[in-house]
């Protein structure tokens, strides 16, 4: 398996811990990214960009279901911008524990992150990807 986010995706060792993202945070300003890079967006700085752990969990902002898939994946899929407690916005896949329907993700609700396969296609089910899935059942019913 590969991992498509090799530097931004962290899967630790010890089973007791969980996968997280490897964001950069300002040691001048205090801003926090993902990907890490190494000027800060915010203040311009170059070196102050430090890693930290972020992404474990965060608050679905906005979905949207993708009824056309491009080559390799496969339609319908959820696309997602998740606030982070760290502070950035990022883009997600919804993981596939979720089903793909009308009403299942209701923006504002928490997420976490799982590591899973970029697409369940023969291009890519060998590549493992970030993705975020409902933190808690709703209580909805879900249809397989």
């Amino acid at each position: 398996m590969n991992l498509l986010h090799s530097s931004g995706v962290v899967m630790p060792t010890d089973p007791k811990q969980t996968p997280y993202l490897l964001g950069g945070k300002c040691s001048n300003c205090g801003t926090v990214v993902f990907p890490k890079m190494p000027v800060c967006p915010k203040c311009r700085r170059n070196g102050t960009v430090e890693d930290i752990e972020i992404g474990r969990k965060g608050r679905l902002f906005s979905h949207t279901i993708a009824r056309f898939a491009p080559k390799g994946f496969k339609a319908p899929f959820f696309q997602i911008f998740v606030d982070l407690p760290e502070g950035p916005r990022i883009f997600s896949l919804v993981g596939a524990e979720c089903p793909v329907e009308d009403g299942v993700l209701e923006d504002g609700m928490e997420m976490r992150l799982v590591v899973e396969s970029l697409a369940d296609t023969p291009e890519n089910k060998d590549t493992l990807t970030y993705k975020y899935v409902p933190a808690a059942k709703s209580g909805k019913p879900r249809h397989a």
